[in-house]
């Protein structure tokens, strides 16, 4: 069986999750990435997979006043699992906490974007529903309280 744990991210991790950033998107911005990351490490933004102390995942998720829904929303701003570690419950681990951590904080809906099919099937799993998104990026929002009430 494979093991891991989840648990909030520390501003040690941000050396590695700046490495994972630019693995998942093969990119990197030059600077200010890791100062982004630490001060999200600061606000409790980021909830890290790791296994035999090596980190393997993260979410990244922003709880943010919204003025149109007028109540507080979360925001998914990056999910990401390494290829070889995918499949084993880390993301589902990931999700959960996120979640559960937005509920706590009273947000009505979380929301989401995503370019890739399996990933937005991943979150209708979970009850997201497409809300906008007709040229490739795909917006998905997950209406808290009905979630609930399918637990």
């Amino acid at each position: 069986m494979f093991e891991f744990s989840v648990r909030p991210g520390l501003i040690r991790d941000a050396p590695r999750l700046d490495g994972l950033l630019h693995e998942w998107l093969n990119w990197d911005p030059g600077h200010g990435r890791i100062r982004s990351i630490r001060r999200a490490i600061q606000n409790k933004e980021f909830i890290i997979a790791e296994s035999r102390s090596r980190i393997i995942g993260f979410i990244h998720f922003v709880v943010h006043e919204d003025v149109i829904d007028g109540a507080p929303n979360a925001f998914i701003t990056a999910f990401y699992v390494q290829k070889r570690f995918r499949g084993r419950g880390i993301g589902t681990e990931l999700l959960r906490k996120a979640i559960g951590t937005s509920v706590a904080h009273g947000v009505t809906f979380i929301e989401t974007s995503t370019l890739h099919v399996d990933a937005k099937a991943f979150y209708e799993g979970w009850g997201f529903k497409q809300t906008i998104g007709e040229i490739g990026e795909v917006f998905l929002e997950m209406d808290v309280s009905r979630f609930l009430k399918m637990q």
